[in-house]
């Protein structure tokens, strides 16, 4: 099998604890104080399941905790869905898949390494972290990863060739009867309390979705939790240089407004978190939406990345290239696993 880390001396019963945390989307202050729960040795082994940043307000602080936890203890930390959609944005910011790291929760995280000047600067460290990290952990009872792997055993598991899937699966694996040779340890889907299934074991428990952030000892199944503290105000990448409320980034993200008599297709031009300008090239000589309509719809092509949204037109006007629309969004959008 591809991409597999060593064996764990530290379960199995040898020595030291194991321990796997869920998806932490920036939560770096309830991070902390997870960490301070747990009955930590230095032979303890910590597996992350993914998904450190997005989402919350402290992205970069949580990977500064993760790489200081890592000087004392032995750190597993797993790619999550959220990291490559980051490192899709930084090989082209105006790709698709640049734009989706946006508008699945990437402005917090760009925000959090962000300055007075709306620029953002990943240090060396950190993207040295984010590229490196691993698609499994498996131990001789439990198989980490990020969202889940196909019905097949995994020791025929070919890591490349299923990486879309145990990045962002979700109810084909749910819904699975399939007896793996190890019990499945996994996050990406938010779920009210750990879920201990028969042949897995799911940890997400939402935490940037102000509910928990969830740490299991195992093979004991002891969990151990704390729950999302108040934020002041979501945080955002402020564009410094003009009026607006936070930078824009540029690219053709395929936008689809629905409507109960049609679906309509339309590109941005640019973007961010709280508006689009897009274009309509295909109904040139027609207005579709009026100034003031509510449109809803999504954002993106491919349905395990694409966002919902819902906004205002505030600007309208035509071209001989098409119809251009400014929209606001009037509520943040939402990803597929919010």
């Amino acid at each position: 099998m591809e991409g597999t880390t060593p064996m764990n001396k530290g379960e199995g019963g040898t020595r030291g604890k194991l321990f796997a945390i869920g998806d932490v989307h920036g939560c770096a202050t309830e991070l902390r104080a997870l960490l301070n729960q747990l009955p930590l040795t230095p032979d303890s082994t910590i597996v992350f399941i993914g998904d450190y940043i997005d989402r919350g307000p402290q992205s970069k602080e949580v990977v500064d905790t993760v790489l200081e936890l890592s000087r004392s203890h032995r750190v597993v930390p797993l790619l999550g869905n959220h990291e490559s959609m980051l490192l899709d944005f930084l090989v082209d910011p105006e790709s698709e898949r640049g734009g989706m790291f946006i508008y699945n929760g990437g402005s917090a995280t760009l925000a959090s390494y962000g300055n007075d000047r709306g620029e953002f600067h990943i240090p060396e460290t950190h993207l040295a972290f984010f590229k490196d990290l691993p698609l499994i952990h498996q131990t001789d009872r439990y198989f980490f990863v990020h969202a889940g792997v196909p019905n097949i055993p995994l020791e025929a598991l070919d890591v490349e060739k299923y990486r879309l899937q145990m990045l962002w699966i979700r109810k084909p694996f749910h819904r699975s009867s399939f007896t793996w040779s190890r019990k499945i340890v996994h996050g990406h889907t938010p779920v009210a309390e750990v879920e201990l299934c028969r042949n897995r074991i799911n940890i997400d428990t939402g935490c940037a979705l102000n509910r928990y952030l969830t740490a299991i000892q195992l093979p004991e199944q002891i969990i151990y939790r704390t729950p999302r503290q108040p934020q002041p105000e979501r945080v955002h990448l402020r564009d410094r240089n003009s009026r607006r409320i936070g930078v824009r980034f540029k690219g053709a993200l395929p936008v689809f407004i629905y409507r109960s008599e049609a679906t309509y297709a339309l590109e941005t031009l640019d973007y961010n978190e709280f508006g689009m300008y897009m274009r309509d090239a295909i109904h040139r000589d027609k207005v579709l939406f009026a100034m003031g309509e509510v449109v809803l719809g999504d954002i993106g092509s491919r349905a395990h990345e694409a966002v919902n949204f819902e906004g205002e037109i505030v600007r309208i006007h035509r071209e001989p290239d098409g119809v251009y629309y400014a929209v606001k969004m009037t509520s943040p959008p939402t990803g597929p696993d919010d």
